[in-house]
């Protein structure tokens, strides 16, 4: 058995998302800390995603789905650990910015992080975050001299007037929204995340947990690349046709997996970008394609 922890807060339900496209079955209630899943091999274990890289650097699991702005954290934090997680796959959700932000009617007049770099210049400035070496790593690099706070609740609120408790914060958002309706201002963007499926390294020298680990990567793998892709089924009736329409198809997809159909002839089966669907179709049709279906690709292995 793996214990694989998942995510509660923004990205639980596009994880569950990944599961079921994966073939898997996930049951989560609100205060469920070991959801339920259709596999007597995986053990679901749910708590803060923030937890992820130290309890698998510690071994007290072996996979996970947390923010890669997290892993980089965590490895600044705990460089002796760093090691003990690997990072397997990109799964491409849950996109967000760690930004730097400032509020727009305490400092009005800086729209810049250099700009705020020379208001700041001899003084030593309060930065309030949930990511402190990431931004210690950031501000050193910008040249501001800082204390950095790691606030007990909503970051944000430290920087709200007439007397707000910090200068500036580095904040993870998704689209900036809530920053703005506290007129905040985003001054730079620390970098951009994703969330990531990592590993316990020792979890991966086991035969049989690594055989498990390997599946799981194979089927979220194959519902990442199915993203955007549909199936298209058609039949060729008249052989002199074929050919005619092979070529509209050689446009798009390399190799057509073409079928001789009882009785005479084509069936024709293509995977291809959903976004091509308006440029083939009308083409194929046009060439003799007929009986055309369309389908949603879920996995491409």
């Amino acid at each position: 058995m793996i214990k694989f922890y998942i995510p509660d807060g923004h990205l639980e339900r596009k994880t569950v998302e990944l599961f079921e496209k994966a073939g898997y079955e996930v049951s989560i209630s609100d205060r469920d800390y070991n959801p339920k899943i259709d596999d007597s091999d995986i053990l679901l274990k749910r708590i803060r995603p923030q937890d992820f890289p130290f309890v698998l650097g510690t071994g007290k699991g072996d996979i996970a789905i947390t923010g890669s702005d997290i892993i980089k954290e965590f490895r600044l934090q705990y460089p002796d650990m760093a090691g003990n997680v690997k990072e397997l796959l990109d799964l491409k959700f849950g996109k967000t910015r760690l930004c730097a932000a400032i509020s727009e009617d305490v400092f009005p007049g800086i729209k810049t992080v250099e700009d705020y770099a020379k208001k700041f210049k001899g003084k030593e400035a309060v930065v309030a975050t949930e990511y402190p070496n990431i931004t210690k790593e950031y501000l050193k690099k910008k040249g501001i001299n800082a204390i950095i706070r790691q606030p007990a609740g909503k970051t944000e609120a430290w920087l709200i007037p007439p007397i707000p408790e910090a200068d500036m914060i580095v904040e993870t958002t998704e689209t900036g929204r809530t920053l703005k309706e506290n007129r905040c201002i985003i001054l730079d963007t620390v970098l951009e995340a994703t969330a990531h499926l990592v590993a316990n390294t020792e979890s991966l020298k086991d035969k049989d947990k690594k055989k498990k680990i390997d599946e799981i990567v194979m089927l979220f793998s194959g519902v990442l690349k199915s993203k955007g892709k549909v199936n298209v089924y058609m039949n060729v009736l008249k052989d002199a046709e074929l050919k005619d329409v092979l070529d509209v198809i050689n446009s798009f997809v390399e190799r057509p997996t073409v079928t001789d159909l009882k009785g005479g002839g084509h069936d024709i089966f293509i995977v291809i970008d959903e976004k091509n669907l308006r440029h083939i179709l009308p083409e194929v049709k046009k060439k003799g394609a007929s009986s055309i279906a369309v389908t949603n690709t879920r996995m491409v292995i």
